[in-house]
Parts: structure tokens; sequence; C-alpha cells
């Protein structure tokens, strides 16, 4: 599957503006949680538990991964899943009190696999983390992403890995910045959700990406500098 993903940037980037480092969260680690909150449920749910965490200054790893888990449960319950995502939480939490000092020394391949190894961090939950919490190139191949191919042609794998598989060899080519893998990935999801508004049937997004309105950080620079302080764990 070839690809040429610098002509679908600039189609996305004349329809929908530039988008920025879109995924929303100030911080890292906070990130990381919306990440996991974000699975198989809607945006504004997981919003609804970042901000109950918060409140209890709990998106710093190191309390969060020592927080009893039913105590967790509570905070987060409106992301659903309560069984599974306090425990996910707390692992992501352990491993990033732990490891995320020690990232700048691994490469990406080796951040992915570690990322990987934490309960509940999925293939395209590791691709989020390493993008937009510690600016490592990655392309997120999720449900909108296979969307915006298929509708122009592309006969798209239908496993995540096959996907990545097959884009690599375009990505490549692309040569993207890793501030543009994270715009472009923006991108993707706001022609989804035009294209799901245009057919009423499809009108909610897909779950597990943030779509939130007016939550969207501005354009900057990847912030990854701030998730290797220790402090800010």
């Amino acid at each position: 599957m070839r690809v040429d993903l610098r002509a679908l940037h600039g189609e996305l980037l004349r329809r929908h503006g530039p988008q920025g480092w879109w995924w929303p969260g100030e911080d890292p680690f906070e990130i990381a949680v919306g990440a996991i909150l974000v699975q198989r449920s809607r945006w504004e749910q997981a919003d609804v538990a970042v901000t109950a965490l918060r409140a209890r200054g709990l998106l710093e790893a190191a309390a969060l991964a020592a927080t009893p888990e039913e105590e967790v449960r509570e905070l987060v319950r409106a992301a659903g899943f309560p069984s599974q995502k306090p425990r996910r939480l707390r692992a992501l939490a352990a491993w990033w009190a732990e490891r995320a000092p020690q990232v700048p020394g691994l490469t990406d391949a080796e951040l992915r696999a570690e990322l990987r190894g934490v309960d509940g961090v999925g293939e395209e939950t590791a691709d989020a983390i390493s993008l937009y919490c510690f600016g490592r190139p990655a392309f997120l191949c999720d449900e909108y992403a296979r969307r915006a191919l298929a509708e122009r042609g592309h006969a798209v794998p239908r496993s995540y890995a096959a996907f990545a598989r097959a884009l690599a060899p375009s990505l490549a080519e692309a040569a993207f910045t890793v501030a543009e893998l994270a715009e472009l990935h923006g991108l993707i999801v706001e022609e989804g959700k035009a294209a799901a508004l245009a057919r009423p049937r499809l009108a909610r997004p897909a779950p597990g990406v943030p779509v939130p309105s007016g939550l969207r950080p501005s354009s900057r620079a990847p912030r990854a500098a701030a998730a290797r302080r220790p402090a800010a764990r």
C-alpha cells in the first residue's frame, strides 16, 4: 500500500486548518492517563475522570501508583470499565514513576516495547503515548486513519500491526517531523468527525479517540522534555 501522505496532510490542512499539538492535556502524564481512560469510551467520559483525578492531586505518577485501586475506581468510574481501568492506570503510573526518567536513553522501538508491556497499553495507546508524551515519531493506525485511507481507494489491512507495516514505506517517504505527525493525526480525526456528521447514522465519533471541543492545546512544539523531568511524574 503506497500512500502520498504529504498530499493527504496538505489536503486535510486546507480543509480543516492547523491543528497543532492536537491531543488534549498540558502535562505528558495527564495525556497518558487520558489515553488509557478514553479506551472504548467517549472523550467526554474520560475527561470527567481526568478532572476527578486532578482534583485529588493524582495526575502525578507516584501519587497515583500509591493510591488504592478502589479509591481510583470511584474517581474514574465515569470512563467506564471499572474493573479494568483503575488497575491499568495504576500500572501505567508505576511504570512512569520508575521508567520515565530513563526514556531519553531508549530507542523508539525500546520505548514502544516497554509501553506495550504495561497492563492495558495496546498498540494504538503505545503509539499515542510515544508521540504525544515523549515526542517520538509514531503514526496512529486507528479507525479514523483506516476510514480516511479506505475512502480514498486504499486497501487497508485489517489488523493494526498489518496496517502499520503496510504504511511504513509511505511514512518513510513522507519524512514527517514529530510535530507534523501529531498534527496529521489531529487532521485525520477532524476529517473523520466531518465525514461522520455527513452520515447521520455514524454521527457519533469512534470510541478511543479524544475529540473535545475547546480543549485542544494550541499549536506548540513537542513537550517531550517535560516528560523527562522526574519531578513532573
